[in-house]
């Protein structure tokens, strides 16, 4: 996220969108890994602890008492989705249905083996073990007890079956059809399915959603989890991340897709928590404008102008992200910016800082008043940029985030049993990554345009399923909805909880629903190649203004660094040199950010402003939270991390 990461790039971008272009113009279509994994859906893989990352913690199960009673409640839910979001009156939507219809008829008899929706395993509420193992070839070969999930690794990992069956809900008998050869193509023709259209007349009608109304809770609790730079495809490849694949089989997937929007994270998170995408709001590259959030409210803002009563938290250990949560007319009720932990290079003890701020945030969350947190992790994608995204060390970000992940579901699950609500979750990444070592992202690769959505909750949610209908943007549009609210009529997102007739399921088979959700990954390519170029040419824009202040900033916090220091003539001149480096520094960043910025206006982006034309001050947070403040007092004896962290 530093802006030295851009340092140095300027001139080879360029480069970079000749070969875009080259690329673009080929035909076919953008493969993605697939893995060569099953396991059996009673158990999951050893959730090894990140090479990098001295934490440690227990592993989380594949699948857990949240599915609980599923089956009753997504029949409710599908017969509500069903004549209840009003598409029936567009072709398209008729078409979409029909397809879907004929689906079920040609894989009933393949799908036969599946099992219900809602089937799950009724387990005791968890406790944090130690997992303990090292990030090695090995580790996945030990066997790991973990808050009362037994957890170990799969004996082989047999080959990726070419064909994958899906098998449509419905409740009568169909006839006899052999099984479809391939599903990429199905997969591909249901994401061709959804039109504009479709998501406007949603949007024009939103209301709560009869879910919601059925649920009668008067204190609902939703918990979004952020990963930044994550590539699906990466995850589910690597057997370790149990807790990722867990949450898979409980909830619903999208393998989404952002082809044709940026992939630069300010004007996707802006979008992501916003609900509206960064051709409207006018970000354009990281550098955090805060009037944007004026013009367009945060899921923050959104809900407490709905209803005050609900306790908004952000935990982030991005400085832009945090800013973004207290922006606005009403930012969010509590704001926790944790800092790169010094020495921490690979950031994976400053992730592990969140996942203990996120658990604390869970534990503390008052049962009598609804409750909504944020909580981002940053360490995958400066592993990203970094060592890039085939590295072992972005391997190692994800598991660790995966085992974070984990833990924070053990605390979800503890105060589920106590109090006897329930959580909603999402997750969800702004962007994917280059495999290779470089730009990371910023163009429109299918491995940086790449995406996803995670949501669970037994009552809303199928469990295994797959909709390609989930879009990043969605996010904010589902959220108000789940605490009763209407989204934005400015909103380009939908919520989540009207796309459920979407929905598809792979036959219950772990190596099937895997296959199925890399099938759906690589079916996804470049854009058409003039929007390939002009998103190339914005991003080259952008990037520049986005440098100089980064270097305009480090410059003076250097220089006031040694003033600080009081040293003998050397402290009063680097006093006098700030002037000059800000002055001559916010110039030039003038000067770049109006071509940047009408070059976004040429290239789609509507919301894109000259004014204000002076540079904003850096983001700050009245009281960041220094991660070591996290082990102060009980909490040493809660989190797994704090053993690892100098107090």
């Amino acid at each position: 996220m530093n802006h030295a990461k851009y340092i140095g790039r300027v001139g080879g971008l360029a480069v970079a969108l000749g070969v875009g272009l080259a690329v673009a113009s080929a035909p076919g279509i953008a493969a993605a890994e697939t893995a060569d994994s099953s396991r059996d859906s009673s158990t999951t893989s050893q959730a090894g602890d990140s090479g990098g990352s001295a934490s440690s913690g227990a592993a989380g199960a594949a699948s857990s008492d949240r599915t609980d009673d599923t089956t009753t409640q997504q029949e409710e839910s599908a017969a509500s989705d069903d004549g209840g979001q009003g598409l029936g009156a567009d072709e398209d939507s008729d078409a979409d249905s029909d397809l879907g219809d004929d689906l079920a008829d040609d894989l009933d008899e393949a799908g036969d083996g599946a099992t219900d929706v809602g089937e799950g395993t009724d387990l005791d509420a968890p406790q944090v073990t130690d997992a303990g193992a090292d990030l090695d070839e090995d580790a996945t070969d030990d066997a790991v007890v973990a808050s009362g999930y037994a957890t170990e690794a799969p004996a082989s990992a047999p080959a990726q079956a070419a064909d994958v069956a899906i098998e449509q809900p419905a409740p009568q008998p169909v006839p006899d059809a052999p099984a479809p050869a391939v599903l990429p193509m199905a997969l591909a023709t249901l994401a061709g399915a959804r039109e504009e259209s479709e998501r406007a007349a949603l949007r024009s009608s939103a209301v709560a959603p009869p879910e919601i109304e059925l649920l009668a809770d008067p204190s609902p609790n939703v918990l979004v989890i952020g990963v930044d730079g994550t590539n699906l495809s990466r995850v589910l490849a690597d057997l370790a991340n149990t807790n990722f694949f867990g949450l898979i089989q409980d909830g619903t997937t999208a393998p989404a897709s952002i082809a044709g929007h940026t992939t630069i994270s300010n004007p996707s998170w802006t979008s992501i928590l916003t609900g509206a995408w960064g051709e409207k709001t006018g970000v354009i590259n990281n550098v955090f404008t805060p009037w944007t959030y004026d013009d367009w409210p945060t899921v923050f803002t959104q809900l407490e102008a709905f209803n005050s009563a609900i306790q908004t938290t952000s935990i982030a250990n991005w400085n832009v992200i945090s800013a973004i949560a207290g922006a606005g007319a009403t930012p969010a009720d509590e704001i926790v910016d944790i800092g790169q932990i010094e020495g921490d290079t690979d950031w994976l003890l400053t992730d592990d800082a969140v996942g203990d701020a996120t658990e604390l945030a869970i534990m503390a969350a008052d049962p009598m008043v609804p409750n909504f947190v944020f909580s981002y992790f940053v360490g995958v994608d400066e592993n990203g940029h970094m060592y890039g995204g085939a590295s072992p060390q972005y391997a190692a970000a994800i598991r660790n985030v995966d085992r974070n992940l984990g833990e924070i579901l053990q605390a979800v699950d503890a105060w589920e049993a106590l109090t006897g609500e329930q959580w909603t979750i999402l997750v969800v990444t702004d962007h994917g990554h280059q495999p290779q070592r470089g730009f990371g992202h910023g163009f429109q690769s299918p491995d940086e345009t790449s995406t996803f959505v995670i949501a669970e909750n037994p009552n809303l949610f199928a469990a295994g399923a797959i909709n390609l209908k989930y879009q990043i943007v969605d996010v904010t549009p589902t959220v108000m909805t789940l605490f009763g609210g209407t989204p934005s009529t400015d909103s380009d997102g939908v919520s989540l909880t009207t796309l459920g007739a979407s929905d598809v399921f792979p036959v219950d088979d772990d190596e099937a629903l895997r296959g199925a959700l890399q099938d759906a990954i690589a079916m996804y390519g470049y854009p058409d190649i003039g929007t390939n170029i002009a998103l190339g040419v914005r991003t080259v824009a952008a990037t520049v203004p986005y440098i100089v202040y980064g270097l305009t900033e480090s410059l003076t916090a250097g220089l006031q660094q040694i003033v600080d220091q009081d040293i003998f003539l050397i402290s009063p001149l680097a006093a006098l040199a700030i002037v000059p480096v800000r002055l001559i520094g916010n110039l030039t960043y003038v000067v770049t950010n109006v071509v940047a910025q009408i070059v976004a206006r040429l290239t789609g982006v509507t919301g894109a402003s000259i004014f204000p034309l002076w540079p904003p001050a850096p983001p700050s947070v009245e009281s960041p939270l220094d991660a070591a403040q996290l082990c102060d007092g009980d909490n040493a004896a809660a989190l797994p991390a704090c053993g690892q962290i100098a107090v």
